[in-house]
């Protein structure tokens, strides 16, 4: 059986920058990573426990807020709830950045207010970075193997069945898939552009027909 996600990520604490089992390996690499390790780490945003519908991605993004939001009681407390995969994506009002990031990568699929409560985000990294190149250190962080076992896991096996919609938007390979790929009833692994928004084409189409199927 997998690591537990939400057990894993729920000893780390409101202010606390690094999972404590990723230190190690952070400060052998100090120097050599561009992981923004002034803000607040997290591999999924949305109701991960209960979201029929999951988007897989690479890591998070940075947003010029983000360091001051770590810093804040309410930018703590809501990356406290975001961890335990209760907790809808974010709204305009307690994440501005990372709400218009997700509502433009779910256009496609119908209104954000719709979704904000039937999707959720899953990421090989848990730190934030401008630019990603930090590929070899994907295998060496234990955040970022129980990222992709839970995956692995729990996830594909339900997309498979149809008891959900898996969507892969960034970086198939590394969740052990192959772009352009449908696996089983609703694991799918489209061709995408760097910023993880879908190519034009028949696999699209089906995503979106599937995707509306389980979230209405």
């Amino acid at each position: 059986m997998p690591i537990d996600i939400f057990e894993f990520w729920s000893i780390v604490g409101p202010g606390d920058k690094q999972h404590p089992q990723d230190r190690d390996v952070l400060f052998r690499m100090s120097g050599k990573h561009k992981f923004e390790l002034d803000c607040l780490p997290y591999p999924f945003m949305g109701p991960l426990k209960t979201a029929p519908a999951v988007l897989l991605y690479l890591s998070p993004g940075y947003d010029k807020s983000d360091p001051e939001r770590a810093e804040t009681e309410s930018g703590r407390n809501w990356v406290m709830e975001c961890r335990t995969g209760v907790q809808s994506l974010p709204g305009q009002m307690n994440y501005e950045a990372a709400w218009k990031w997700w509502r433009t990568r779910t256009a496609l699929f119908g209104s954000w207010e719709n979704l904000q409560s039937k999707v959720a985000v899953l990421e090989i990294g848990a730190y934030h970075s401008k630019s990603f190149f930090d590929y070899p250190l994907l295998s060496a962080l234990p955040s970022s193997r129980v990222s992709v076992d839970w995956a692995q896991n729990v996830l594909f096996p339900k997309a498979v069945a149809g008891e959900g919609i898996v969507v892969c938007l960034r970086s198939a390979a590394y969740w052990g898939l192959r772009e352009g790929e449908k696996y089983g009833n609703a694991l799918f692994a489209p061709h995408v552009t760097r910023g993880g928004h879908m190519l034009k084409g028949p696999m699209r189409n089906e995503i979106v027909e599937t995707m509306k199927a389980f979230v209405g």
